[in-house]
């Protein structure tokens, strides 16, 4: 039975371009969106018995957040501080708590209760290298995530890779019992791993349509780290490529320290860029170059990268997205914010058929918005609900629906 929801609703179209309607009509039928636009309009084509629920706000699309850490959740924002020594001192120690998988049970079911409640409906996540932990957050998912479990075999402490299934034979038992499309292959770093290891799991890769995701180019430290460990690779991005772990289906963290010869290598392997403004900042990294993106026309979409990034609400990462970049004197507009956090990573993550927007035929995942004053321009009224503390942002949404049904 289809029903109605009545509010405004503002749709992204491109990196440039939304569409927003005042009186908007949102129909969905069996979860599925059937149709959009005027309610005015709406009216003459739609049944005059048929069930309108009004809602007070902007209808958008559900946020997608295409890299972060669900295992760091509960320690988001804590620490900041050089990435390798962060890493070691305060990070993996947390990661190394879900083994227990009482406690991992409890962690993800307040992730995901986060999440939904900041408008989140769609993302790609990391887990601990434990299996358990990572089977826990993929059979209590709420919305539509891709999760792997993180392969690390050195350089890190033993309470994380004596649990790491980077053994080809081990990983490939463990994903025939995972259903791929929700499954990520998921080397942390090249750092955590040997040449050797790498290539095996490049022919995993091969093997399989499921989703790619590790760190590229973060820090200076770690450029430096990878140079010593691959002192045969030209640079940081050979190290993957001549693994064969890049992809279309590959989506890569921060690429921020990055030559021009390696975003050529990204262009031509079609791979994806999962931009993490909030984390660059709160680790001191540099900003990720986006007229570089821009230039050499690379595929990205935006992320929260919890906990590296203090918040899991991605207006946050939208509010620093355009601060950083405008702050650097490149134009960024809040049309491409949205879109970077809505319809650019559903496509990134291979579900843009499904999801990312408002169309008739995809899911009917979407968040509700505070309403929009008839005197504000659209684009000034996206900016205010944008702005604030992160933990102000995390609460903004007034609700989140899920196939049509409200979750949050």
């Amino acid at each position: 039975m289809e029903k109605i929801f009545r509010a405004s609703i503002l749709n992204p179209i491109d990196a440039n371009t939304w569409i927003f309607y005042q009186d908007g009509a949102l129909g969905v039928d069996q979860g599925r969106i059937v149709r959009m636009g005027d309610f005015t309009t709406m009216l003459n084509q739609i049944d005059a018995d048929m069930e309108v629920e009004d809602l007070y706000g902007v209808i958008v699309p559900g946020f997608v957040d295409v890299h972060l850490h669900w295992v760091q959740h509960r320690v988001r924002g804590r620490f900041s501080g050089e990435l390798l020594t962060w890493l070691r001192e305060y990070i993996w120690p947390e990661e190394a708590r879900y083994v227990d998988t009482d406690f991992a049970r409890a962690a993800a079911a307040q992730f995901y209760a986060d999440v939904l409640r900041a408008g989140t409906v769609m993302g790609m996540s990391y887990s601990s290298p434990h299996a358990e932990a990572t089977q826990i957050a993929l059979t209590s998912m709420r919305g539509d995530w891709v999760i792997g479990n993180v392969l690390m075999a050195i350089h890190a402490p033993h309470a994380l890779t004596d649990y790491s299934l980077h053994d080809p034979d081990a990983l490939r038992a463990f994903m025939r019992q995972t259903d791929i499309t929700h499954y990520a292959l998921t080397p942390r770093f090249a750092p955590n791993l040997t040449a050797a290891s790498l290539k095996a799991l490049g022919q995993i890769a091969a093997e399989s349509p499921c989703l790619i995701q590790t760190h590229l180019a973060e820090s200076v430290a770690e450029l430096q780290w990878v140079k010593e460990l691959f002192p045969d690779a030209a640079h940081y991005t050979e190290v993957y490529d001549r693994a064969g772990l890049l992809t279309p289906r590959t989506i890569l963290g921060h690429c921020i320290e990055m030559r021009d010869e390696e975003w050529r290598c990204l262009r031509a392997r079609g791979s994806w860029v999962a931009h993490c403004p909030t984390s660059n900042e709160a680790l001191g990294n540099r900003r990720m170059p986006l007229e570089q993106v821009r230039a050499y026309n690379i595929p990205f979409a935006l992320a929260s990268d919890i906990g590296g990034g203090p918040s899991h609400s991605m207006l946050h990462v939208m509010q620093r997205f355009l601060g950083t970049h405008r702050e650097a004197g490149v134009p960024v507009a809040p049309q491409e914010a949205l879109y970077r956090s809505t319809k650019a990573g559903a496509e990134c993550m291979g579900r843009g058929s499904v999801g990312g927007d408002l169309t008739a035929g995809k899911r009917a995942d979407f968040v509700l918005l505070p309403q929009k004053p008839a005197v504000d321009s659209v684009e000034h009224w996206f900016e205010e609900c944008l702005s604030g503390k992160s933990a102000d942002l995390e609460q903004r949404p007034l609700g989140t629906w899920l196939s049509g049904a409200r979750v949050a």
